[in-house]
């Protein structure tokens, strides 16, 4: 342990977190100090009584890795202050140092103390909890379609298409009607279908319940009702947006909530000539896939965003273009959430 001093020492407390251990390095660069441990991530009770001693004042960061939150959550009440640094930019600074866990702690620690150091954004407990309940139900609901994709596959084998929309009930209708007229290996897996089908709707109903309330909360109330105002946005979609999102402040331009959810473009630039070519998909994929769904709803209720589709669409194809829609919508919800004010649809034009 550090020995407390009434010296004017200022720590920065690097972490290299890995899923059995973790290195700590707490580094005053006043005076070059710098000390480093090791500890037991199953120790939590020593992992907390090491931080609680830590001299004062100090600064802890924890290099973000897909498992972190378990060590914020426990840090957070002991610690003066606490960040998450970048993972990516973090080590693309470390230049040519060699990699191993003391180094990397050490990294952080001093980009910590320089000021330099690249940080993560860290949802509070009340938006991680509305994106872990986001990412399930847009996962079953992906599941969903797979297994609908499957099933469409396997009627028009043989070329017996059922309707065009399914769920499970309507899977039982479809093979009780047209069961007699199938091989019965491909009945028996229709059958499974239904099994499938009918545990994900029914967990994607109890989802759609608990996040329901969950945005009813002051902390969401008045961003939500913002976001729902917009065509095509409904529970789903604004819930997702908002667990992704987090803090819509932390966004200075438009331009930088495109590219953190990747729905920015890639440039490639070489000398005088410029392309534009796929979008990035960097950034929270959930919110790219609901807003590629919600797109396609304004496009077909909103005259004003068909509008600027079918512009769009005429030298770029219906599918960029509706990318390009829901790319559009997102600034826009950025700047809505911002100016406090629902979504305002432009007046028709006189014809």
């Amino acid at each position: 342990m550090i020995a407390k001093t009434e010296c004017s020492h200022y720590w920065s407390v690097g972490i290299d977190l890995h899923k059995h251990t973790m290195t700590v390095c707490v580094y005053c660069a006043r005076c070059g100090e710098v000390h480093f441990r090791r500890l037991h991530c199953k120790c939590r009770q020593q992992i907390v009584e090491f931080f609680t001693n830590l001299p004062r004042p100090h600064v802890v960061a924890i290099e973000a890795v897909g498992f972190y939150r378990w060590l914020w959550q426990l840090l957070e009440p002991v610690v003066e202050s606490l960040l998450l640094a970048d993972a990516t930019a973090t080590r693309a600074l470390a230049a040519g140092r060699i990699k191993t866990d003391e180094d990397d702690a050490f990294n952080v620690a001093e980009l910590l103390a320089l000021g330099r150091l690249p940080v993560a954004y860290a949802p509070p407990e009340e938006v991680q909890a509305l994106r872990d309940w986001t990412r399930r139900r847009n996962r079953l609901s992906r599941e969903h379609a797979r297994v609908l994709h499957w099933v469409k596959s396997l009627m028009n084998t043989n070329n017996r298409p059922g309707p065009a929309r399914l769920d499970s009930r309507g899977l039982i209708r479809y093979i009780k009607a047209q069961g007699p007229k199938l091989p019965q290996r491909h009945v028996r897996l229709l059958w499974y279908c239904v099994d499938q089908l009918t545990v994900i709707e029914r967990q994607i109903d109890e989802i759609e319940r608990i996040i329901a309330p969950l945005l009813d909360s002051p902390t969401f109330r008045e961003k939500r009702d913002i976001l729902t105002s917009f065509p095509g946005v409904a529970l789903v979609t604004a819930a997702t947006v908002l667990a992704e999102i987090g803090d819509f402040t932390r966004f200075d331009h438009r331009k930088a909530i495109a590219r953190y959810v990747g729905l920015n473009p890639r440039v490639y630039a070489s000398g005088s000539k410029n392309r534009t070519g796929h979008i990035a998909k960097a950034g929270p994929p959930d919110v790219r896939w609901v807003m590629q769904q919600a797109a396609w709803t304004a496009i077909r209720v909103d005259p004003h965003i068909k509008r600027m589709w079918l512009k769009i669409s005429r030298s770029a194809g219906r599918k960029a273009a509706a990318v390009a829609v829901g790319r559009k919508m997102l600034t826009w919800m950025w700047y809505a959430v911002r100016a406090n004010e629902p979504y305002q649809r432009p007046a028709a034009k006189a014809a």
